[in-house]
Protein backbone atom coordinates (compact mmCIF):
# COMPACT_ATOMS: atom_id res chain seq x y z
CA UNK A 1 0.00 0.00 0.00
CA UNK A 2 2.91 2.36 0.71
CA UNK A 3 4.25 1.71 -2.80
CA UNK A 4 0.81 2.59 -4.25
CA UNK A 5 0.77 5.81 -2.22
CA UNK A 6 4.27 6.71 -3.43
CA UNK A 7 3.19 6.04 -7.03
CA UNK A 8 0.16 8.33 -6.58
CA UNK A 9 2.29 11.07 -5.03
CA UNK A 10 4.80 10.83 -7.90
CA UNK A 11 2.03 10.88 -10.55
CA UNK A 12 0.34 13.91 -8.91
CA UNK A 13 3.67 15.77 -8.79
CA UNK A 14 4.34 14.96 -12.45
CA UNK A 15 0.86 16.13 -13.44
CA UNK A 16 1.20 19.38 -11.48
CA UNK A 17 4.51 20.11 -13.24
CA UNK A 18 2.92 19.40 -16.62
CA UNK A 19 -0.04 21.65 -15.79
CA UNK A 20 2.33 24.46 -14.78
CA UNK A 21 4.20 24.04 -18.08
CA UNK A 22 0.94 24.12 -20.04
CA UNK A 23 -0.30 27.17 -18.12
CA UNK A 24 2.83 29.09 -19.16
CA UNK A 25 2.38 27.93 -22.75
CA UNK A 26 -1.28 28.94 -23.00
CA UNK A 27 -0.70 32.26 -21.27
CA UNK A 28 0.48 33.58 -24.64
CA UNK A 29 -2.01 36.17 -25.95
CA UNK A 30 -4.68 35.30 -28.50
CA UNK A 31 -5.96 31.91 -27.34
CA UNK A 32 -9.71 31.49 -27.38
CA UNK A 33 -11.80 29.34 -25.06
CA UNK A 34 -12.02 26.41 -27.48
CA UNK A 35 -8.28 26.35 -28.02
CA UNK A 36 -7.62 26.31 -24.27
CA UNK A 37 -10.03 23.46 -23.71
CA UNK A 38 -8.54 21.55 -26.63
CA UNK A 39 -5.02 21.91 -25.23
CA UNK A 40 -6.08 20.72 -21.79
CA UNK A 41 -8.13 17.83 -23.15
CA UNK A 42 -5.19 16.70 -25.33
CA UNK A 43 -3.03 16.69 -22.21
CA UNK A 44 -5.69 14.85 -20.21
CA UNK A 45 -6.40 12.14 -22.77
CA UNK A 46 -2.87 10.77 -22.40
CA UNK A 47 -2.93 10.75 -18.60
CA UNK A 48 -3.43 7.60 -16.59
CA UNK A 49 -5.05 9.70 -13.86
CA UNK A 50 -8.77 10.39 -14.13
CA UNK A 51 -9.20 13.97 -15.35
CA UNK A 52 -12.34 15.97 -15.98
CA UNK A 53 -12.89 19.50 -17.35
CA UNK A 54 -16.08 21.26 -16.27
CA UNK A 55 -17.60 24.69 -16.76
CA UNK A 56 -18.73 27.20 -14.15
CA UNK A 57 -22.12 25.43 -13.93
CA UNK A 58 -20.48 22.07 -13.06
CA UNK A 59 -21.25 20.64 -16.52
CA UNK A 60 -18.63 18.21 -17.79
CA UNK A 61 -16.96 19.55 -20.93
CA UNK A 62 -14.44 16.72 -21.23
CA UNK A 63 -13.66 13.50 -19.36
CA UNK A 64 -10.68 11.30 -20.15
CA UNK A 65 -10.94 7.53 -20.48
CA UNK A 66 -9.51 6.98 -16.99
CA UNK A 67 -12.31 9.06 -15.45
CA UNK A 68 -14.93 7.15 -17.42
CA UNK A 69 -13.43 3.80 -16.39
CA UNK A 70 -13.33 4.85 -12.73
CA UNK A 71 -17.08 5.51 -12.79
CA UNK A 72 -17.91 2.70 -15.26
CA UNK A 73 -19.52 5.03 -17.83
CA UNK A 74 -18.77 5.69 -21.50
CA UNK A 75 -17.57 9.14 -22.59
CA UNK A 76 -20.96 9.72 -24.21
CA UNK A 77 -22.70 9.07 -20.88
CA UNK A 78 -20.44 11.54 -19.06
CA UNK A 79 -19.68 14.49 -21.33
CA UNK A 80 -22.36 17.16 -21.33
CA UNK A 81 -23.78 15.92 -18.02
CA UNK A 82 -23.75 17.80 -14.75
CA UNK A 83 -21.41 16.62 -11.99
CA UNK A 84 -24.44 16.23 -9.68
CA UNK A 85 -25.21 13.02 -11.59
CA UNK A 86 -21.94 11.51 -10.38
CA UNK A 87 -22.03 12.34 -6.67
CA UNK A 88 -24.43 12.73 -3.76
CA UNK A 89 -26.26 15.90 -2.70
CA UNK A 90 -23.84 16.82 0.09
CA UNK A 91 -20.77 16.42 -2.09
CA UNK A 92 -22.36 18.33 -4.96
CA UNK A 93 -22.89 21.27 -2.60
CA UNK A 94 -19.16 21.12 -1.91
CA UNK A 95 -18.49 21.12 -5.68
CA UNK A 96 -20.57 24.29 -6.01
CA UNK A 97 -18.63 26.02 -3.23
CA UNK A 98 -15.37 24.95 -4.84
CA UNK A 99 -16.52 26.27 -8.23
CA UNK A 100 -16.86 29.71 -6.62
CA UNK A 101 -13.20 29.45 -5.55
CA UNK A 102 -12.18 28.54 -9.11
CA UNK A 103 -14.02 31.61 -10.43
CA UNK A 104 -11.71 33.64 -8.16
CA UNK A 105 -8.66 31.85 -9.58
CA UNK A 106 -8.06 29.68 -6.50
CA UNK A 107 -6.98 26.05 -6.84
CA UNK A 108 -7.44 23.50 -4.07
CA UNK A 109 -7.07 19.89 -3.07
CA UNK A 110 -10.00 18.22 -1.30
CA UNK A 111 -11.65 14.89 -0.68
CA UNK A 112 -15.03 13.90 -2.02
CA UNK A 113 -17.15 10.95 -3.07
CA UNK A 114 -18.10 10.00 -6.62
CA UNK A 115 -20.81 7.49 -7.50
CA UNK A 116 -20.22 4.74 -10.06
CA UNK A 117 -22.80 3.62 -12.58
CA UNK A 118 -23.65 0.66 -10.30
CA UNK A 119 -24.33 3.22 -7.50
CA UNK A 120 -21.30 2.28 -5.39
CA UNK A 121 -19.36 5.10 -3.76
CA UNK A 122 -15.77 5.90 -4.64
CA UNK A 123 -13.74 7.98 -2.17
CA UNK A 124 -11.55 10.38 -4.13
CA UNK A 125 -9.13 13.21 -3.75
CA UNK A 126 -9.66 16.04 -6.23
CA UNK A 127 -6.99 18.50 -7.27
CA UNK A 128 -9.09 21.25 -8.86
CA UNK A 129 -7.54 24.12 -10.77
CA UNK A 130 -9.06 27.03 -12.66
CA UNK A 131 -8.16 27.51 -16.32
CA UNK A 132 -8.27 31.25 -16.95
CA UNK A 133 -8.02 33.29 -20.14
CA UNK A 134 -5.69 36.26 -20.61
CA UNK A 135 -8.22 38.59 -18.98
CA UNK A 136 -8.53 36.39 -15.88
CA UNK A 137 -11.94 34.99 -16.79
CA UNK A 138 -12.65 31.36 -15.95
CA UNK A 139 -12.61 29.16 -19.06
CA UNK A 140 -13.05 25.81 -17.32
CA UNK A 141 -12.08 23.85 -14.24
CA UNK A 142 -9.64 20.94 -14.40
CA UNK A 143 -10.12 18.23 -11.81
CA UNK A 144 -7.44 15.58 -11.41
CA UNK A 145 -8.93 12.68 -9.50
CA UNK A 146 -7.15 10.18 -7.24
CA UNK A 147 -9.09 7.05 -6.28
CA UNK A 148 -8.68 6.56 -2.53
CA UNK A 149 -10.43 3.17 -2.44
CA UNK A 150 -7.16 1.25 -1.84
CA UNK A 151 -6.68 3.23 1.39
CA UNK A 152 -10.00 2.16 2.89
CA UNK A 153 -10.39 -1.28 4.46
CA UNK A 154 -14.16 -1.17 4.02
CA UNK A 155 -15.16 0.97 1.01
CA UNK A 156 -18.87 0.54 1.92
CA UNK A 157 -18.25 2.57 5.07
CA UNK A 158 -16.56 5.58 3.51
CA UNK A 159 -15.53 8.43 5.74
CA UNK A 160 -13.20 11.32 5.09
CA UNK A 161 -9.48 10.84 5.52
CA UNK A 162 -7.54 13.59 7.28
CA UNK A 163 -4.46 14.46 5.21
Amino acid sequence: MEEKLNDLIYENKRLREEIDRLRKYISLPGYEKRALIEIYSKFAERSISPIVLSDDQETIIYANESFCQLLQYSKEEVEGKNLRQFTNREEFSSFQVNTQLRKKGIASLYESVLIKKDQTSVPVQISASPVMNDEGKLICIMGIITDLTPFYKNPDNIKKLNW
